[in-house]
């Protein structure tokens, strides 16, 4: 059915209207975090470049070590091929990182013997460094397409053969449908992967906890209520549809700073439960890694406020407890309006570099901040939140 394949053919939206028929789309609340699952202890892994390779490697064992990140993805560029050397991982090895070997298809060029070489020189000096390999698909046409069948099967059979896991397609924006196409087209020739990645970087873009108006046809992302939580739930079930149970997510910025929508959008990834490592830039990490030391191995206990016009997310372990707490709409809000002044004055107050806040400067706002207590402490929000058109049923108590 497949054999002449494109994108957006009849074939094509006739799976696509299926698959909007289909109980996969339907979830009970599904655009809020389930509560009470645990983040992994190694959740965190880095995205490397290869300017990180040959310009920073000692800076990367260092921000691994210091923050016990055990896992780095190594970003090839179809386009770049010839620059990236095996031996650039030669001060990366025995510091206890295993890598993840990912091919990103920028374009249609037919790339095989290229990659076949890098395969079979890094394998033979560094294969027991390697967790998995990766191919990721960035275009949508025929040919795009038929190129990344062809290297994936290649790679498949490497994989295979060297007992290495094989991971993909990672395509590069919120796209169930291509998904779904993809991972039939490879359950067809018996090349599943064994784990399913995702590109999360054009979610960074744009608010996470928005409901997006169009889904495939207008207006069916807000019938299904579509943000990045349920976005995120959608694709494990469709991995799952095809026995694909581990799910890895990786943002690689373009740009040089952290933005709110990036800490906002990370914390979301983390809370919905949905992915099983998710790796950052490392570039960029400086940003993030106060979420790093913080959030691995907590569990998530919930969201505090739903459809509200901010977001408390609560995580916990057995010796501290964490609000991620934030504003949407460019609001600016004073935590004294649903927090008692005991709870606030109780509290470490951080920003995602982990530098504290001064109470009297404490004002939520679009960036989120991070609340910290004891464990065993108890917290309980203002019955009637001042200044906030709430619905009781939708407050949480903490005890």
């Amino acid at each position: 059915m497949f054999k002449k394949f494109s994108f957006f053919n009849p074939t094509f939206l006739k799976n696509a209207f299926l698959l909007i028929l289909s109980p996969k789309l339907f979830f009970s609340h599904g655009h809020i975090p389930p509560k009470n699952h645990k983040i992994p202890r190694h959740f965190f892994g880095l995205s490397l470049t290869i300017e990180d390779l040959i310009e920073d490697p000692i800076g990367v064992v260092e921000m691994c070590r210091q923050h016990h990140i055990q896992d780095a993805t190594i970003l090839i560029p179809s386009n770049r091929i010839s620059e990236f050397s095996p031996t650039f991982l030669d001060d990366l090895i025995n510091h206890n990182i295993k890598f993840n070997l990912k091919l990103v298809l920028i374009d249609q060029e037919d790339i095989y013997l290229e990659w076949r070489e890098v395969l079979d020189l890094t394998l033979l000096g560094y294969q027991s460094q390697i967790a998995s390999i990766e191919i990721e698909m960035t275009g949508f046409s025929h040919q795009a397409l038929q190129v990344f069948l062809n290297i994936w099967a290649m790679t498949f059979n490497i994989a295979r053969l060297k007992k290495i896991k094989m991971a993909g397609p990672s395509i590069p924006s919120f796209s169930p449908f291509f998904n779904d196409m993809v991972f039939q087209l490879l359950k067809d020739k018996y090349q599943l992967p064994d784990i399913h990645t995702m590109n999360l970087t054009n979610e960074m873009d744009k608010e996470p906890e928005l409901i997006y108006q169009n889904f495939l046809i207008p207006k069916l992302g807000k019938f299904f209520k579509f943000n990045l939580i349920k976005k995120l739930a959608l694709i494990q079930r469709i991995a799952e549809s095809f026995n694909i149970k581990t799910i890895y997510g990786a943002i690689e910025l373009k740009r040089h700073e952290i933005t709110s929508y990036t800490l906002r959008a990370i914390s979301l990834a983390i809370a919905s439960g949905r992915l099983t490592k998710l790796y950052l830039p490392y570039r960029n990490a400086e940003g993030i890694l106060f979420l790093v030391d913080r959030m691995a191995g907590m569990t998530y206990q919930g969201s505090l406020f739903h459809e509200a016009s901010f977001e408390i997310h609560h995580f916990k372990n057995e010796k501290e407890q964490m609000h991620a707490v934030w504003a949407r709409d460019d609001k600016n809000l004073n935590p004294e309006n649903f927090y008692h002044i005991e709870d606030i004055y109780a509290a470490k107050i951080y920003d995602s570099h982990g530098d504290s806040i001064e109470r009297s400067q404490f004002k939520i706002t679009d960036t989120p901040i991070y609340l910290v207590w004891r464990s065993m402490d108890p917290i309980v929000f203002i019955d009637t939140p001042k200044a906030l058109d709430l619905n009781v049923t939708n407050i949480m108590a903490l005890s």
